[in-house]
């Protein structure tokens, strides 16, 4: 009985004691993982930076609507907090109700 066994190739880490076919094909793969890695991160970089661009504008958004967000003048003239304006529906009626 006679086995065909193929060795399987182990890295040892030093290229220099491998034979040239060897050295050129750990360059290729090396090569290869390096360009798929650099597209991979070019298009995270991508995601990103259209994240970036919409965060930048929902901020100018808010800087620009800043008064309508916190005006000091309303707070100073309103100390309960309540909004000016509206109505405020109670769960009770009379003796400690607030109108």
């Amino acid at each position: 009985m006679e086995t065909n066994e193929q060795k399987q190739f182990q890295c040892t880490g030093d290229c220099l004691k491998c034979i040239a076919v060897q050295r050129q094909y750990c360059a290729s793969q090396h090569s290869h993982d390096s360009v798929m890695m650099l597209r991979e991160l070019s298009e995270a970089v991508k995601a990103l930076s259209s994240t970036v661009e919409d965060l930048k504008a929902k901020i100018e958004a808010i800087q620009d609507n800043e008064a309508l967000v916190f005006d000091p003048k309303e707070d100073a003239d309103n100390p309960s907090g309540k909004p000016k304006g509206t109505l405020i529906k109670k769960a009770q009626e009379g003796d400690g109700a607030e109108e």
